[in-house]
């Protein structure tokens, strides 16, 4: 199968990159990203690595080399945390743009006849009911954070709903990502709210899982990510 890879270059993106790399089901990679990915030589003939500066907008050489894929991992956001410092633009743009033009883009593309896997990474505190509250955990995000990201979840969806079958959305939940963050690295304070967690290489498995085997859910919560992740980690991770 042939798998699209947005942001391999990221905290989850490259374990993502990893896990596929790994699987024989996997035969074919495309990355996307503004950083070039690194891997050894007994991958690079399973890969095509693609730099793109401007993300929203896929060039027609882009679009043939992703052509006809049957899953696609979207990992490219501002995080919850980086959102309170970035420009509202750029957080809108990074997170919102970039992921509405891939999914156009890999819709379009698909001309296998069946629907391409669209696994986006959303985050805890989402909802799609855009009249909820989604409580104490907004003020620890930027201004419009999180209704920006409740409002995609429900764009992404009817775009699914208009694409005549060409796509199929599912949007993992994940609370705070556990993995190697480098040194340094200390536990965000979330000022005494309570810290979920999911494990990076298992919530990645889940949503391989999700590519390889079909999407059995939607939305994939953080319990759903740890259940589904920990069983498929001995075969993915």
């Amino acid at each position: 199968m042939k798998l699209i890879i947005g942001g391999a270059t990221g905290f989850v993106g490259k374990e993502v990159l990893r896990q596929a790399l790994r699987s024989p089901e996997i035969t074919s990679i495309v990355t996307l990203g503004r950083r070039a990915v690194v891997v050894s030589e007994e991958h690079k003939s399973k890969i095509i690595d693609i730099v793109m500066e401007a993300q929203e907008h896929f060039s027609d050489s882009v679009i043939e080399q992703i052509a006809d894929a049957d899953a696609c991992i979207w990992t490219i956001a501002i995080t919850l945390t980086k959102s309170k410092t970035s420009p509202p633009e750029e957080v809108k743009k990074v997170t919102r743009d970039y992921a509405l033009a891939a999914l156009d883009a890999v819709a379009k593309s698909n001309n296998t006849g069946k629907p391409i896997r669209f696994v986006y990474v959303s985050g805890t505190g989402v909802t799609r009911d855009l009249d909820q509250d989604v409580g104490p955990i907004a003020s620890l995000a930027g201004p419009g954070y999180f209704n920006l990201r409740n409002k995609l979840e429900v764009e992404l969806l009817e775009y699914a709903a208009r694409s005549g079958g060409r796509v199929k959305v599912c949007c993992a939940r994940p609370a705070f990502i556990l993995g190697d963050r480098g040194p340094g690295f200390k536990m965000p304070n979330y000022g005494g709210h309570e810290i979920l967690t999911v494990e990076r290489e298992v919530m990645v498995a889940a949503m391989l899982k999700q590519c390889v085997e079909g999407i059995e859910m939607d939305p994939l919560g953080n319990d759903d990510l740890i259940r589904i992740g920990e069983e498929a980690l001995p075969r993915y991770g």
